[in-house]
């Protein structure tokens, strides 16, 4: 069932996440001839949801994580394709997108991205003050504006890593902050990227950012710092696609559709309510006009 790995090859249709949205898309694609695959990291918001009971067909209250295992059993029993790995880019080029994850790399016709709402905020004092001014959350979109200059990536896993390398060829010298987890990055992948282990108290700087300042009160200078804490979330997925966001959220039609073509998102990355119905609405339109955008482009 689940799909651990796997060469390279054309995907009609790759869904990202597998809570309500992603599983509502996957259960209306399939119906209507397309097989998605859908790759998800595991149980995300719902995870935090000890008791649901205020959605249709539940006669008794149930937890967001049976709620989610009961998806993912959905998806078994149709035989869709799951892949639990984790997603760290999506591009766009010539009507083919093309999706990175920890472990491999994908191309589809079209997109559902169906991750959620992003909840990773950073918790460094003065920061706030810095982004957009020497703080980025997309080492893509500003890692150009970081020539020959020191930055720092804020994380400590595979998206960390990740940003790094798009940002090696470009900057003077990067270094990871894990801030005092003790991540071990393959030494024979990390090339000439630092790691720093040390936990991080705040940033500063007059107009931009200058400096880290670290809790055992040492000090280092830097020019640019990227968060990629955690996984790469819908925002930052969009942002690197240039699409279009409001209040951190991606903006699409009423059918869920957005700016590029073959791209869709549902769920919690629209905003709006927060709820499962939603996102099951959503998840259900984003799978319809899928199929419809794969069958017109034949």
């Amino acid at each position: 069932f689940y799909k651990k790995g796997c060469d390279e090859k054309m995907e009609q249709l790759i869904i990202v996440g597998a809570g309500p949205a992603g599983v509502s898309a996957a259960l209306y694609a399939i119906r209507l001839g397309v097989t998605p695959l859908v790759i998800h990291n595991g149980i995300g918001a719902l995870k935090k949801a000890s008791i649901i009971e205020n959605y249709y067909g539940l006669p008794t209250p149930i937890s967001g994580e049976k709620l989610y295992e009961t998806g993912l059993s959905q998806l078994k029993a149709l035989n869709i394709p799951v892949a639990e790995e984790e997603l760290l880019s999506i591009a766009y080029d010539n009507g083919v997108y093309q999706v990175q994850t920890s472990f491999h790399s994908y191309e589809s016709q079209a997109i559902i991205l169906a991750t959620g709402a992003k909840r990773n905020p950073i918790t460094l004092k003065e920061a706030k003050k810095y982004e957009g001014n020497g703080i980025s959350y997309c080492a893509v979109c500003d890692g150009f504006f970081f020539r020959n200059k020191n930055v720092g990536i804020l994380g400590n896993g595979d998206y960390a890593l990740h940003e790094a390398k798009v940002l090696e060829p470009l900057a003077k010298a990067v270094t990871i902050f894990t801030n005092g987890l003790t991540e071990t990055f393959d030494s024979s992948v990390l090339g000439n990227i630092q790691v720093n282990h040390k936990k991080l108290l705040s940033v500063g700087g007059e107009n931009f950012l200058e400096w880290i300042t670290f809790e055992d009160g040492s000090k280092l200078n830097i020019d640019g710092l990227f968060v990629a804490l955690g996984s790469a979330g819908s925002t930052d997925i969009a942002k690197k696609l240039g699409l279009i966001l409001k209040d951190n959220h991606i903006m699409i039609e009423t059918d869920t559709s957005t700016m590029l073509p073959g791209f869709f998102a549902a769920g919690d990355c629209t905003g709006g309510m927060m709820q499962i119905a939603k996102a099951v609405y959503e998840g259900a339109q984003a799978g319809t006009k899928a199929v419809k955008f794969i069958k017109n482009t034949k």
